[in-house]
């Protein structure tokens, strides 16, 4: 007779994703259990490169110490014209310095960055119940029943809600007759390991992430903490690759046909830029690679797939302690999908296309254009916070800027102010106690209210309510007798009031996974209050032309 357990949420997969959807789960205090098919954690070569923005992310999540600790830090990338040998373009991670703690990327392969977030769960009795293959699938009004099947018994789960996490071949996409869009490419990628002195070669140093660009086979060059990891295309036809054929391959690119290789090992992917139709149905959500395939060029993928983690799982919390509405659910896909398109058909597609671009003319303008962007401070902050994944934004699309603004901001370049969607900045405070603090270290298990106000002034805020903490900032501490201190925050300078760009007198409100919910007028006491209800308990928030949230 099979066993019958309920949960909260069951996670199908334990890949990064699933393992990010657990720690984002636990972190809210929200019961789950992990269902992975495998008998272990995959060791296979895969993604092996963190952004700045999952980096904020696994902080929240408490298992940030470990990957900084093993990983490898970096804050330069370089596009390299491979026949000249040629840097076209760096691209720092420094800009960003004012907009995050970590201004840097991090290499660690994808099985060690899992077992860190494994340890991370691991306080839990059995986090991930590992040789469980899903066979089916049920859903209702009331919840869903998932019957797995494993090597003593079958078992039969009772869950409130499902995070479908389970990959690009996902069994839970397929039994929802949920379609992909997009394009899959003949040529598949090659991810091969060597350990290999590269350090030391003669020649022009290499950076830990280089994209090598070349006509007729493009190269990616990633140095992982104890080992050198290729990216190398395999064209359509071409014979399954043996280790001596990719050592032979790997010879020539590196240019050096005496110098001491070691294989370690590989693996070979199809090139898919490709996202579902549709990533809920009714309690299922796709989430990673169910719901989007990315290349695996740059880690977009998985740190796509974090971010969709980050973004669901605050929104079941409030669902199933604050009695949010459950149409905020549906803006999961309203603000991920679009997201994983853009990072789909636009940076991975152009990334792909830049590489091997064939024309010498297109080549020309290509490296022209590279050469502008290394040289104009505007476009380097531009294209470190797209990359950074510290740009991603949920506000609506705003007309392009015309070109005569587009040069100008190149030459006076002056930071965006933020706007209702996008991702608050992580700026320096000193804390009621008198601490330094870091805003997003505000952000816990509810949305933060920032209510920029000179505490002279004595502005009346109200008490904190379950899911919101309210804290007044200004370049003015609060004295004692404001009856402001325990929620006040210390701007020296007004630096960081001033990345918002807002007027005095007016809250910012923002939600758990430190996106922007609302800015508004502080009216009184009440007014974050009323914007941080209104967000949680009508089905979607309608922002303005202005990046305004209409409340």
């Amino acid at each position: 007779m099979g066993k019958m357990m309920s949960v909260s949420v069951a996670i199908v997969g334990a890949g990064p994703v699933g393992l990010a959807a657990g720690l984002e789960l636990a972190r809210f205090g929200v019961p789950f259990q992990i269902f992975e098919e495998d008998p272990r954690l995959s060791t296979k070569p895969k993604a092996g490169t963190i952004l700045p923005r999952s980096l904020e992310i696994f902080a929240q999540e408490g298992v940030l110490a470990g990957i900084l600790r093993e990983g490898l830090r970096f804050d330069e990338v370089h596009f390299v014209d491979r026949p000249r040998d040629q840097v076209l373009m760096r691209m720092l991670m420094s800009p960003m310095e004012e907009e995050t703690r970590y201004p840097f990327i991090v290499n660690l392969p994808q099985s060690d960055l899992e077992g860190f977030m494994y340890e991370g769960l691991v306080s839990r009795d059995d986090p991930v119940r590992f040789e469980h293959q899903l066979a089916r699938l049920s859903q209702d009004e009331d919840g869903c029943r998932l019957w797995f099947e494993t090597p003593d018994s079958a078992l039969e789960v009772h869950a409130r809600f499902v995070l479908a996490c389970d990959g690009g071949k996902s069994v839970i996409r397929h039994q929802l007759g949920i379609e992909m869009e997009g394009v899959t490419h003949p040529e598949r990628f090659l991810v091969a390991d060597f350990e290999v002195d590269l350090d030391r070669r003669n020649g022009r140093p290499l950076t830990y992430l280089s994209y090598i660009f070349d006509p007729e086979e493009w190269v990616i060059f990633v140095r992982q903490p104890r080992f050198w990891r290729f990216l190398i295309p395999v064209g359509p036809g071409a014979l399954e690759p043996t280790e001596a054929m990719v050592m032979e391959k790997v010879r020539r690119v590196v240019k050096n046909e005496s110098l001491p290789i070691s294989f370690l090992d590989m693996g070979v992917y199809q090139v898919h830029h490709r996202t579902a139709k549709s990533w809920q149905a009714g309690r299922v959500f796709l989430l990673g690679d169910a719901a989007h395939l990315i290349t695996p060029v740059g880690g977009l993928g998985m740190n796509t797939g974090i971010q969709d983690a980050n973004n669901l799982a605050w929104k079941i919390a409030f669902v199933l302690q604050y009695r949010a509405d459950r149409g905020l659910l549906t803006s999961y896909e309203s603000e991920r999908a679009p997201i994983a398109r853009l990072n789909a058909r636009n940076q991975a597609e152009r990334n792909r296309d830049v590489m091997r671009m064939k024309s010498p003319m297109k080549r020309v303008g290509r490296n022209l254009v590279l050469g502008w962007i290394d040289r104009a401070p505007g476009l380097k902050w531009q294209a470190a916070h797209a990359r950074s994944l510290l740009g991603t934004t949920y506000k609506p699309k705003t007309k392009s800027p015309s070109l005569f603004k587009q040069i100008f901001g190149v030459r006076h370049f002056v930071r965006p102010p933020v706007e209702v969607g996008d991702r608050m900045p992580d700026g320096e405070v000193f804390g009621p106690d008198g601490s330094h603090r870091y805003l997003h270290d505000l952000i816990q298990t509810g949305f933060v209210a920032i209510i920029l106000m000179d505490p002279r002034l004595r502005p009346a805020v109200d008490p904190d309510i379950p899911g919101l903490t309210q804290y007044v900032m200004h370049r003015f501490d609060a004295a004692f007798d404001t009856g402001l201190r325990e929620r006040a925050l210390f701007d020296r300078g007004g630096r960081i009031t001033a990345l918002f760009g807002a007027d005095q007198n007016q809250f910012i409100l923002v939600r758990p996974d430190a996106h922007v919910a609302a800015i508004g007028a502080f009216d009184d006491g009440s007014s974050a209050i009323r914007a941080y209800q209104a967000y949680i308990h009508q089905p979607s928030t309608t922002p303005s032309r202005a990046g305004r949230a209409v409340l």
